[in-house]
């Protein structure tokens, strides 16, 4: 298998694959220096959308390929300084070296020549394998760190980075990271697969316990030279703050006939708790009244229960003394029978 062809691929510029991430790092329309494009995947995707392009590569079949979509070539190993002569005074908005480090033995040599060929507010896009990988960790397991012709052991790296010895790197040479981004592939896609579900159960969980970037296969940072990190810093600082101003303006676009409603909903509710008071006036008045009722109504009743007992008083006290005129009235006439008698 040539170069060209183990590095040669194709990928949807519009999805979230890992080379269209890096790409929408570059602004459309900007003057590139890509580093080791290969057979110029990534560099197709960057003419389409008008960028101005230079690559620096060694291999012979690349730079032929290169040619052929028309960008300016410059024939030069990475690690020698030709191709630094070779750009002269040009400068670039944006510098791309996206799984290229991995390959050199001087890697910081390479970053600190790449701060004096950028425009003022450039960037330096770099994506690094991580040996990190939870599946290099497995196969270690067994012994094993086999390499290949692709992947995370390709045979022609000589440099292994993790997240923090790219950082250090970056930070020795001049850069300050801005922006840090994980392609993340699962350990059963991967090239580890079979030694990674070798491993008992209990010992992937051991191995993954607190440790939230062990299926980071790759690293991307956007990095700026130290002397416009203030600058960068500043610009970054505006653009959150009109992010935040237009987010704003969205949710209040949003929320204004909410909020026009909210408004009519509270006055209703106003009017109804006045309502609602005047009702529980009236209320109140009514229970005075009918307290006041319920207790003419029981002195009535009590005046009804004496008028009664008086009444019946009055019957008792009647029939005695009609009783007792009856019975006299008797007794005279008796008297009177016996005197005629």
């Amino acid at each position: 298998m040539s170069n060209i062809d183990r590095y040669d691929y194709a990928f949807d510029p519009e999805a979230d694959n890992w080379p269209a991430r890096l790409l929408r790092q570059v602004p459309q329309g900007s003057a590139v220096l890509e580093l080791g494009p290969g057979a110029g995947a990534m560099t197709r995707v960057l003419l389409a959308r008008g960028c101005k392009v230079t690559v620096v590569e060694n291999d012979p079949e690349a730079v032929q390929a290169l040619l052929a979509m028309g960008v300016e070539v410059i024939e030069s190993d990475l690690e020698c300084t030709d191709w630094i002569a070779a750009l002269g005074d040009r400068r670039f908005g944006v510098v791309l070296a996206c799984d290229v480090l991995e390959h050199l033995r001087l890697p910081e040599a390479v970053l600190r020549a790449l701060g004096e060929v950028l425009e003022p507010m450039g960037k330096l896009v770099v994506s690094v394998p991580n040996v990190a990988y939870a599946g290099i960790v497995a196969a270690l397991r067994y012994g094993v760190f086999d390499y290949a012709d692709k992947g995370l052991l390709d045979r022609t790296h000589v440099h292994f980075f993790t997240r923090r010895s790219v950082e250090k790197a970056m930070m020795n040479s001049g850069w300050v990271p801005r922006l840090w981004d994980a392609n993340r592939v699962p350990l059963a896609q991967s090239e580890f697969s079979w030694c990674w579900e070798a491993l008992t159960g209990d010992l992937r969980q051991q191995l993954l316990a607190g440790w939230s970037d062990f299926d980071v296969y790759q690293w991307m940072v956007v990095a700026v030279p130290s002397r416009d990190g203030r600058v960068w810093e500043m610009a970054d600082i505006r653009a959150q703050a009109e992010r935040l101003r237009l987010e704003l303006d969205a949710l209040r676009r949003v929320h204004e006939p909410e909020h026009a409603s909210l408004i009519e909903h509270q006055k209703a509710f106003a009017e109804a708790k006045e309502v609602i008071h005047r009702f529980e006036n009236e209320i109140s008045l009514l229970k005075a009244d009918a307290s006041r009722l319920q207790q003419l109504v029981e002195t009535l009743a009590a005046e009804k229960r004496e008028l009664a007992a008086n009444l019946q008083s009055a019957k008792e006290t009647l029939a005695h003394t009609q009783h007792a005129l009856h019975e006299s009235s008797l007794r005279r006439r008796l008297r009177k029978f016996l005197r005629l008698n």
